[in-house]
């Protein structure tokens, strides 16, 4: 039986088959494997069959349902499209404490699979790059307001009668664990279980496309058509967030700090209601309550893409 990944770090086992890594030299004494090529740095074999991964978000859903229905119904929420906002939470958050024991019966009796094959690992090294990732991330929205606060593009709400009221303490103090929980949920999903499950089927490319657009268009099960501007930064966010795995041999502990970061950092400010739009901000600046959706977000998503793609080539 041969391991995926050569190292051992994260790789089913296979049939005999091997898969074969062809490194291109980059300049230095190291070798390095193009991202097309990298499938077994994911620890998912090209050859291994597809038993069908749908059953898990089947499965997954089927577990979830009866409980939203039963949330509705005592909460009284309108079964409306899109949902209000004051009920996504109390619909959503059954739906992530769902996912790990969803992930748990179909890595025991669907494909096989272990956490480890979807990038948990829990091991000491697991640490350092999610808080390198948390840092990172949150460094990157305090120099995006402050790009777009010199650009006039937002500025400080003053504070006065016309200011929202803060979002109460007992929120501020639960939302690093929420924010934290909601990261680690996504990226086992979306850059774990379903990347590996398309692994199977398609090339890297088609793997990486289809994999972020997925993410991108399921916000707009909670946000509704209102959600469409965001669909091009949303998929950006996803191919970056992919990049934080290759980079990181398959494991989700960088990619997991940066989604982290990012929402903590963006729902914190929301929360506090530290800033507004300018009434002088151009289109390029996006929507106000759509980050994604501003030229500056993007130029952020593209600059730490390419610098977790450079780190990992020259400096890894």
């Amino acid at each position: 039986m041969a391991n995926c990944f050569s190292a051992g770090k994260i790789g089913p086992v296979v049939p005999p088959v091997q898969i074969r890594l062809e490194p291109f030299k980059s300049s230095g004494n190291h070798n390095r494997y193009p991202l097309w090529k990298t499938c077994g740095k994911l620890g998912v074999s090209p050859y291994a069959p597809n038993t069908g991964f749908n059953r898990f978000f089947l499965g997954w859903i089927g577990l979830w349902l009866p409980v939203a229905l039963g949330i509705a119904r005592l909460a009284k929420i309108p079964w409306r499209y899109p949902i209000a906002p004051e009920h996504k939470l109390p619909l959503l958050l059954p739906l992530y404490l769902l996912a790990p024991p969803a992930v748990e019966i179909y890595c025991r009796y669907g494909h096989g699979e272990t956490w480890a094959n979807y990038g948990v690992t829990w091991q000491s090294s697991t640490w350092t790059p999610l808080g390198v990732g948390l840092g990172v991330a949150m460094l990157g929205v305090v120099i995006l307001v402050a790009v777009q606060l010199a650009l006039g593009w937002r500025q400080w709400r003053p504070a006065g009668v016309d200011s929202p009221p803060a979002a109460p303490p007992a929120l501020l103090l639960a939302l690093p664990i929420l924010t934290l929980f909601i990261g680690w949920v996504e990226e086992l999903i979306f850059r774990g279980v379903l990347v590996n499950g398309l692994l199977t089927a398609l090339p890297w490319v088609g793997v990486a496309i289809l994999a972020s657009t997925i993410f991108a268009t399921s916000h707009l099960l909670w946000d509704g058509p209102a959600g469409v501007p965001s669909l091009p930064g949303l998929g950006l966010m996803g191919l970056v967030l992919l990049l934080a795995r290759w980079a990181m041999a398959g494991d989700l502990s960088l990619a997991w700090g940066l989604h982290t970061g990012w929402i903590f950092a963006i729902a914190l400010i929301d929360a506090l209601h530290l800033i507004q739009p300018s009434p002088t901000a151009p289109a390029l600046a996006g929507k106000p309550d759509q980050p994604l959706t501003g030229l500056p977000a993007l130029g952020l998503m593209v600059l730490t893409g390419l610098g977790i793609w450079g780190y990992t080539v020259w400096f890894h």
